[in-house]
């Protein structure tokens, strides 16, 4: 009887491909496709499918206050977030008003973030105050978090969303297409997002300045916890920055839930703090990250256990 033989080449490849064909999907949850959280979780995605051994795909909501209970629950092991909401998602706070999501753990933190009120730049509108009577979205009824950092920024100058004329929208992206066709003054966006470059395309756009004053500061304090006021300059990656503005700046975060897999957790936090460079090459924004403060303390929300096991092993974590 015949045999046919197999070269350890071939052998090696059959076995490949049955583990990427046994991998299965792992999810990370985000704002839609456009956003610049849609683009930061991608390049997680990557890094965490070719050099953590996962099989990451990247699910688009409507929102965070969709896909966040759902990370709570188990049916979705990881999110992209920040730290006060993942605070608010915990509590039932914020934009999660009596809904608590106890089982939100954070796996990373990835970089500051900075947003601001963005309006149409052959407008006058110079100041928050000057959005007074005009069109401006409100409810954000798949976006929350959005209305309620909006609302802590016009608290801060003293404009309360019943002198604005409010547009109902669901979501940011919505907003921002309406603002392209001259239906609103203005919205909440952050400046390297997708959706701002499609906007401009357009509409020329631009962001205005959040008064750097004790009002807003102590507004964004007791709404928005750990968020502070950040210069942001003009670059040429930031159409939508034609001066120098304070916008709201935190740190962004990648999140996972109590029951996500220990070993996923371990694997993906170690694909992202071996691999900034990858991080980088797929989205300009991780130029920012530092791999060596992904475990800053935080009394905000615990860690993942299998995210500590990881950090204690690289010597970066500062607990016990």
């Amino acid at each position: 009887m015949k045999k046919s033989l197999l070269s350890i080449p071939a052998v090696v490849a059959i076995a490949l491909a049955t583990n990427q064909a046994a991998a299965q999907p792992v999810a990370i949850g985000t704002l839609p496709q456009g956003s610049l959280a849609y683009a930061i979780a991608s390049a997680v995605a990557k890094v965490g499918t070719e050099h953590g051994g996962l099989n990451m795909r990247v699910v688009g909501t409507g929102g965070s206050n969709v896909y966040i209970p759902q990370i709570s629950r188990g049916e979705v092991a990881f999110g992209t977030s920040n730290l006060f909401e993942s605070k608010f998602a915990r509590t039932g706070t914020g934009n999660f008003p009596g809904r608590k999501n106890p089982n939100v753990r954070i796996v990373a933190l990835l970089m500051p973030f900075a947003v601001g009120i963005m309006v149409a730049r052959d407008t006058n509108i110079t100041k928050l105050t000057q959005l007074r009577g005009k069109a401006f979205p409100i409810g954000y009824a798949r976006q929350k978090l959005v209305a309620v950092m909006q609302t802590a920024i016009f608290n801060g100058v003293g404009v309360k969303e019943s002198e604005l004329d409010g547009v109902p929208v669901p979501n940011f992206a919505k907003a921002a297409g309406l603002l392209a066709q001259g239906k609103l003054a203005g919205l909440l966006l952050a400046p390297g997002s997708g959706i701002v470059k499609r906007t401009a395309a357009r509409r020329a756009v631009r962001f205005i300045n959040i008064p750097n004053t004790a009002a807003v500061k102590a507004s964004l304090s007791r709404a928005l916890p750990g968020t502070r006021l950040v210069l942001v300059k003009p670059h040429k990656r930031f159409v939508s920055i034609v001066e120098p503005v304070y916008l709201v700046g935190y740190q962004y975060a990648i999140i996972a839930g109590s029951k996500t897999s220990p070993d996923a957790v371990y694997k993906l936090a170690k694909a992202l703090h071996g691999n900034k460079k990858a991080l980088a090459a797929a989205h300009g924004i991780f130029r920012r990250f530092n791999p060596k403060k992904m475990a800053s303390v935080t009394k905000v929300v615990p860690f993942h256990r299998g995210a500590i096991r990881f950090y204690k092993e690289a010597g970066i974590w500062p607990g016990k």
